[in-house]
């Protein structure tokens, strides 16, 4: 397939993001593309429809938080002798909101499958913004 498989889809604004993926999905289609590829477009479509519609104007962001160590597994089990079930967790720092919540150190705990598909988002959003870093430096 082509090199960029999103098109315009990561560059669209909220108002226009599901006509974007519909049009850049029926695009692959008709290109033949196999159903991995339609897959990949769609679920990032769905996780930037998802978040914009938690950015919302007017909703209040109860907290922010930075990450302040590298990603590590951690398994926990539900009964002994059970194998458990396994995380990727992260810790953070809750930069804003309430006061009793500011600086506050707090542990994300991901499913295995979970993060990976946020792996693959995080990473396919990175290369969308080096992309248009690279675009943005050839026009000058």
């Amino acid at each position: 397939m082509s090199d960029n498989l999103y098109g315009d889809v990561l560059a669209a604004a909220p108002p226009v993001l599901a006509e974007a993926a519909i049009r850049r999905i029926h695009e692959l289609l008709e290109a033949g593309a196999d159903s991995v590829e339609v897959h990949e477009v769609a679920t990032t479509s769905v996780a930037l429809l998802n978040m914009h519609q938690r950015n919302r104007p007017g909703r209040k962001r109860v907290w922010l938080a930075k990450v302040t160590s590298f990603a590590f597994p951690r398994t926990f089990a539900t009964a002994w002798g059970n194998a458990g079930e396994h995380y990727v967790c992260f810790t953070g720092s809750i930069t804003k909101g309430g006061k009793q919540a500011v600086g506050r150190e707090i542990e994300v705990q991901v499913t295995v499958d979970d993060a990976e598909r946020l792996g693959q988002q995080m990473l396919r959003m990175v290369e969308f913004q080096r992309g248009q870093a690279n675009q943005a430096g050839g026009q000058r």
